[in-house]
């Protein structure tokens, strides 16, 4: 780096001649420095002018307005205070568009006044003396860009320039706190309500149920006598409608169906599905199955589980009743109910012909002592039931466990937990095609989950409906994990749900299958023979493993139980009136947040960068006017013009002397031609410069120039 000296001694000399050349010209018409300087208008005015940048934003007309009246806002930041927590507003819009406006034009403002600003520092610091370096820097850090770039490269660092540094961040970071300072919110107004839904996880209000000897009960349709003749139609019709909706193709099948992604695609990928499965055909709740969630930890059975977005298994296709829960208007409301659910765990397919052959004592319910009819004639000989199904289901003849369970049981004095669990029997007859045939069937132990299952419902608009989804669920303290009384504990209804269950969806042509078996075979094909669907043994299940069958046959157990719940209660027929009804009906409470009109909310950190980025604009643009007030020198820093002083190579002769500023000086020699070539084409070495002489040679590569 150069000593002061040293940097004096770059500065090359005129000649004598020159010199005096030069003297001649500056008394051809001396002047005062005060004659010479711009008026104070042009000193002080007009930079006072930059004032108003800072101050107000000023006008705009209201085309909405009849009387065509002019609305100004002088201090946006206080017109945004004023709309803190106000509602929404064609005013507060009108506010939210200037400060959109003005945080476009932020940018250009800061820099017309913080530019002028350092340039009037620069020339105030040349007066006073200052070092080229600094008077660099701020000559030229004219944009933010600029700034940091002369930072970096230049390394003009002290505490002043990475001031002005900083103060240049305030250049894009205040056009965007303007913007973000004010925005809108739904806003809306919370209390609790009452909300009802259907048969919770009480295990006296499920002994009630099932067993269905008291007076002003719903009736299960599995009852028996008058009123199943009577309901059994409505439960079919539940059965058969849930296993054609379309979001059961997907049930059970991530992972596990060679088709589940084309059909998840069908309805909007995985996402899609998910939404799909939410509710039931009636909008009913339909509850998750708690155990296959990605979230479940067996060792912390009552975690709440968030249910996810996609493909969720659900525990039954028909879902949770729920009543109440929101008043009139758009909203969101959240409530936890209870709910109980059957879950299975089937061991590994056998052959268990001998189970079924005549004199086995195996089954409960199938009576082999009649010979070679087939199982699904051997209930009801006198009048057979005209389907065809491939599958049959019985419970494992175990008088231990009967007599524990206490199918026979009548009134609610006895509602102890069982030490045993109940044992199904599925299977059918399968074929190896060669004339053989054997039946081949699975074993599964029934338990009981219950849920505590927290529900997420919204309304979007007045008019419509309000549409409820599990959003978490967890197993209910308190409650058994896996418990052994089950809703087939009941006598009344397990007699009839073995027939039942089978006969339900089957076909009318022998050896077609039904849906529920083509469910349990690959749940894409439901609805028909996709891919490689149950076309030779349709009662055979060898290509499904045991994990995939007993979650899809537990959705189809739980479908056909629920289904024996009132049906004008599962089809939403029963009314909205929350009083008068009975003991399957339990009260919780919902939190209701009602939307109301939408309010301005203040971001108090935004508002807080536009505040301080406006008062570091105003005091830059006061601190320019200031400091003009003290300059006396020309300013000829900020121009071309000031190449031309004092250069004995610049032949120009402007009125008013040394004390004339750039801007007048521009005025007397704007149209001189300069150009920039060698000034001594005569010597050996030549010297480059800014010249009036446009005749002089031009610049060569190989010339040597000092």
């Amino acid at each position: 780096m150069a000593t002061k000296h040293e940097a004096e001694g770059l500065v090359t000399p005129s000649t004598r001649a020159e010199a005096v050349t030069s003297s001649q010209d500056d008394n051809q018409s001396p002047r005062t420095l005060k004659d010479s300087a711009p008026s104070l208008f042009w000193r002080v005015g007009m930079p006072a002018l930059l004032l108003t940048i800072p101050l107000a934003y000023v006008g705009k007309s209201d085309a909405s307005d009849e009387m065509g009246t002019t609305k100004a806002w002088v201090v946006l930041m206080a017109m945004t205070v004023y709309l803190d927590g106000r509602e929404r507003s064609d005013f507060g819009d009108d506010v939210r568009e200037v400060l959109q406006i003005a945080s476009t034009l932020w940018p250009i403002s800061f820099a017309a006044v913080l530019g002028p600003t350092l340039k009037t520092l620069a020339l105030y610091s040349a007066e006073r003396g200052s070092r080229l370096g600094l008077l660099e820097f701020l000559l030229s850090s004219q944009t933010t860009f600029a700034t940091l770039k002369n930072l970096v490269v230049r390394q003009h660092l002290s505490i002043w320039t990475i001031g002005i540094g900083v103060i240049w961040c305030l250049s894009p970071l205040g056009g965007q706190a303007a913007v973000r300072s004010l925005h809108p919110r739904p806003n809306s107004t919370t209390h609790y309500i009452r909300a009802m839904h259907y048969l919770r996880s009480n295990i006296s209000d499920i002994v009630r149920f099932y067993q269905g000897n008291q007076p002003g009960d719903d009736e299960g349709a599995l009852w028996g006598g008058s009123g199943q003749s009577m309901l059994i139609s409505g439960m079919r019709s539940i059965v058969v409608a849930s296993f054609s909706s379309p979001d059961i193709l997907v049930s059970h099948g991530n992972g596990s169906s060679v088709d589940f992604t084309e059909v998840a695609y069908s309805f909007g990928g995985a996402d899609g599905v998910g939404r799909l499965g939410r509710r039931d055909l009636w909008q009913n709740v339909r509850v998750p199955y708690l155990q296959l969630l990605p979230g479940y930890k067996a060792e912390k059975p009552h975690d709440w589980v968030p249910v996810p977005e996609w493909a969720v298994p659900w525990v039954s296709l028909v879902g949770i009743p729920i009543r109440g829960g929101s008043t009139i208007g758009a909203g969101n409301s959240t409530m936890v109910i209870q709910s109980h659910y059957q879950t299975l765990s089937c061991g590994a397919e056998f052959n268990g012909t001998d189970w079924v052959t005549e004199g086995s004592e195996k089954l409960s319910f199938h009576d082999t002592r009649k010979g070679a009819d087939p199982l699904h004639l051997q209930e009801g000989q006198d009048n057979p039931n005209g389907a065809k199904p491939n599958i049959f289901i019985d419970i494992v003849n175990s008088s231990r466990a009967i007599t524990e369970h206490n199918t026979q049981w009548q009134g609610l004095g006895r509602m102890q937990e069982p030490t045993s669990k109940l044992e199904l029997i599925v299977g059918g007859v399968c074929s190896n095609g060669l004339g053989e045939s054997a039946y081949m069937l699975r074993t599964c132990k029934i338990s009981t989950s219950y849920a505590e299952v927290g529900v997420v419902c919204t309304r979007l608009g007045e008019s419509d409906s309000l549409q409820c989804h599990a959003d978490r669920v967890r197993h209910t303290p308190g409650r058994p994990i896996s418990g052994n009384l089950t809703a087939i504990s009941s006598n009344l209804l397990l007699g009839r749900l073995i027939y039942e269950f089978p006969f339900i969806t089957a076909s009318y042509h022998l050896g077609q299958s039904s849906a529920i078996e083509r469910y349990l075979w690959d749940p894409p094909t439901s609805f028909g023979f996709r891919g490689s669907g149950p076309t030779i043994n349709p009662g055979c299940f060898p290509n499904v493993s045991t994990e995939e069958y007993q979650a899809r046959l537990s959705t189809a157990l739980n479908t056909v139980i629920m289904s024996t719940y009132n049906a004008t209660v599962l089809k939403g027929a029963e009314g909205a009136s929350l009083d008068g009804r009975n003991f399957m009906w339990h009260n919780t409470t919902a939190e209701w947040s009602r939307f109301t009109d939408d309010v301005y909310v203040l971001s108090r950190a935004w508002f807080a960068m536009a505040m301080l980025s406006t008062v570091v604009l105003l005091g830059c643009a006061v601190a320019n006017v200031a400091i003009r007030c003290f300059i006396k020198a020309p300013d000829f820093l900020n121009s071309v013009t000031g190449m031309t002083r004092d250069s004995p190579y610049i032949q120009v002769q402007p009125l008013g002397g040394s004390g004339v500023s750039s801007c007048d000086r521009m005025l007397d020699v704007k149209d001189v031609r300069v150009r920039i070539c060698d000034v001594r084409p005569e010597s050996e070495v030549g010297k480059i410069a800014l010249t009036t002489n446009v005749d002089s040679p031009k610049l060569d590569w190989r010339r040597t120039y000092s």
